[in-house]
């Protein structure tokens, strides 16, 4: 009896050895721009390399240095997130993620910052804007190898970026801003589309949100061609009045099929939002005439 037992217990110790484990060294990001800090977020003296990154924050006197500061240091934790993803660090993974989530809000709030001080800050703002593009290209490479919670968690990542790359096109040009406004906006569609089951109301309200963009663009580029007419008109210029009254009519046909469709992707995703509540309620129904059946039947007195 003795042996048995001794025997059934070392099968459950061998057992449990062996266990799958969350693993996350298959997933790999591509070689970043920046590179690592000098301790990384698995070693015990990684504080000091908080404390380094606090002292550099505390010689960047102005907002835009911050800004700049801290976008490197997201860059550092980026370069990080390879090694801890190499040696399937969870910790360390979760400890990078953070840090680069966070030191991107930091630097687009310190931009921010600078714009009320009414300082002119559209070449850091487009040198910011691409690095986090960069990041983002490298957190997208991350995320289609991603399952599980390391999925979940670049996805949350990856919003809290969004939200800051919004906060830093406000300091480019306004017709740049709008452009890097609406692919962001688009990019995010197809990103909750592609990865989240339960997405299709942000959907919806990012498209409303392109639909809005884009009527308004519509307005100010016929508003614009309007302008041309009339400034043909007061020449007196019968060629040019043509000419631009041919461009206004293209104009106004163009950003009709724009606006058709963005419309016909709104009702694409009505009807997507409605497909995934019948199928939700379908689902549910089955589930509970399931466990009707299953469940012992009710004796009489």
């Amino acid at each position: 009896m003795i042996k048995k037992a001794v025997l059934v217990f070392l099968t459950l110790i061998l057992f449990l050895a062996f266990l799958p484990s969350s693993s996350y060294a298959q997933a790999q990001i591509p070689p970043t721009a920046e590179g690592p800090g000098l301790i990384l977020p698995d070693s015990p003296l990684f504080f000091l390399d908080k404390i380094k990154q606090d002292i550099r924050l505390l010689l960047a006197f102005t907002p835009q240095n911050k800004a700049k500061t801290y976008s490197a240091i997201a860059g550092e934790r980026l370069a990080e997130l390879r090694f801890m993803l190499a040696r399937n660090n969870k910790d360390g993974i979760e400890t990078d993620l953070k840090g680069i989530s966070d030191n991107l809000k930091n630097a687009a709030n310190s931009l921010t910052d600078a714009q009320f001080k009414g300082e002119n800050v559209e070449i850091l703002s487009e040198n910011i804007n691409n690095d986090i593009k960069r990041k983002q290209e490298s957190l997208d490479t991350l995320l289609s190898q991603s399952t599980g919670d390391l999925k979940t968690m670049v996805l949350g990542v990856q919003t809290s970026i969004y939200q800051s790359k919004a906060k830093v096109v406000t300091g480019l040009p306004s017709g740049q801003s709008e452009k890097e406004t609406r692919e962001d906006l688009l990019k995010q569609i197809e990103t909750k589309i592609k990865y989240s089951s339960d997405s299709s109301a942000d959907t919806l309200a990012k498209i409303g949100a392109l639909q809005k963009q884009a009527s308004e663009s519509s307005k100010k580029a016929i508003i614009m061609r309007e302008d041309e007419v009339k400034a043909a008109i007061i020449l007196k210029n019968s060629a040019l009045i043509k000419e631009k009254q041919a461009r206004l009519e293209l104009e106004k046909k163009k950003q009709e099929k724009v606006l058709a469709a963005y419309q016909k992707l709104s009702e694409a995703a009505k009807k997507a939002r409605e497909a995934t509540a019948s199928y939700q309620a379908a689902q549910q129904e089955l589930k509970q005439l399931l466990n009707q059946s299953t469940s012992p039947a009710t004796s009489t007195q």
